[in-house]
């Protein structure tokens, strides 16, 4: 595992459209985990920075819009961008937790 070996670490995803992400933050930190927001641009520029971390956190809210649907385009824009780290990061066991 890359990153700090020891250090429970969570990624908190931002989207637009993606609410309360600091609060989730705040959860995070209560709990023990040295715990960074990050929009998803940043993200897919540099996929495998996701490896430092312990725990992905995707926030509720109206990712992209209060459309139907509208998770489904966060999903498609994680697939594609991010699907071989996401793989490697479950493959990995470390924690996915989508609100």
């Amino acid at each position: 595992m890359e990153g700090r070996p020891g250090m429970n670490r969570a990624l908190v995803l931002r989207a637009p459209g993606i609410n309360c992400d600091r609060e989730t933050a705040h959860a995070c930190r209560l709990v023990g985990f040295e715990t960074d927001v990050l929009h998803i641009n940043k993200l897919i520029h540099d996929p495998k920075r996701l490896l430092d971390y312990t725990l992905l956190v995707i926030p509720g809210g109206f990712s992209y819009g209060d459309d139907l649907g509208a998770g489904t385009l966060l999903a498609k824009n994680l697939t594609i961008h991010l699907g071989s780290q996401l793989q490697r990061f479950i493959d990995d066991e470390r924690l996915v937790l989508g609100i």
